[in-house]
């Protein structure tokens, strides 16, 4: 019995033109892609001020723009097959502001707004309604993976940061049971909508006292 043979494709997906290139490539080696990930991201942690245009830039191009590229390209063989699945990482950071994180929450509230918005439109153009694509957005926790370089946690008992494996496994879950959206762990999903519904100071008072965050970088 033969195994599946893996394909590597090196790429910047902030390059709308690599983009459609290497999605040729992939189309012409492999065959039309039914699941696509968009995971890439980065995440300079400084104060808004703190931050240049080119920094700004950068962000909404990797964490952001990227999406719309390969969306353009693999997101048509989908929609021809009325079959596929689309994954994104937004963050907690997509979910809630956070200090030291204005450009990076910014971002990750897009990839929201872009996931929510096409899943409806996929929805409403598809005969009946009945669409079998499918759009799943993940909100981690912060994810122990290097990007998080000066994590701030007060209670680290009950607010660890998530281990890569752990993270992966939330992720593929969600996919094979078509969960629209999780946070991972994903009781913060259910805490930050609850949160949502008591008065602003209440909600000011419960992050103050969870204390937890990312400092700025050097």
């Amino acid at each position: 019995m033969g195994g599946t043979k893996a394909h590597g494709y090196k790429c910047d997906v902030s390059n709308r033109e690599e983009v459609l290139k290497v999605a040729d490539m992939v189309r012409a080696e492999v065959g039309d892609v039914t699941i696509l990930v968009n995971n890439a991201g980065i995440m300079p942690c400084r104060t808004f001020l703190d931050h240049t245009q080119e920094d700004i830039k950068r962000i909404f191009d990797i964490n952001v723009m990227a999406h719309f590229w390969t969306l353009q390209a693999f997101l048509p063989s989908m929609i021809q097959r009325n079959h596929g699945h689309v994954v994104a990482l937004s963050s907690m950071a997509g979910l809630l502001g956070l200090t030291n994180l204005v450009p990076y929450c910014a971002s990750k509230f897009a990839v929201r707004g872009l996931m929510e918005s096409l899943n409806e439109e996929i929805r409403a153009m598809t005969k009946d309604k009945s669409s079998n694509i499918k759009f799943t957005t993940i909100y981690p926790y912060m994810v122990d993976t290097g990007l998080c370089k000066k994590p701030k946690i007060r209670f680290p008992g009950v607010m660890s940061m998530v281990s890569p494996k752990e993270a992966v496994a939330e992720i593929v879950s969600a996919q094979r049971r078509n969960i629209k959206e999780t946070s991972i762990p994903a009781c913060w999903a259910y805490v930050n909508t609850f949160l949502r519904c008591v008065p602003v100071k209440g909600m000011a008072s419960v992050t103050d006292f969870l204390d937890s965050g990312v400092e700025a970088d050097s």
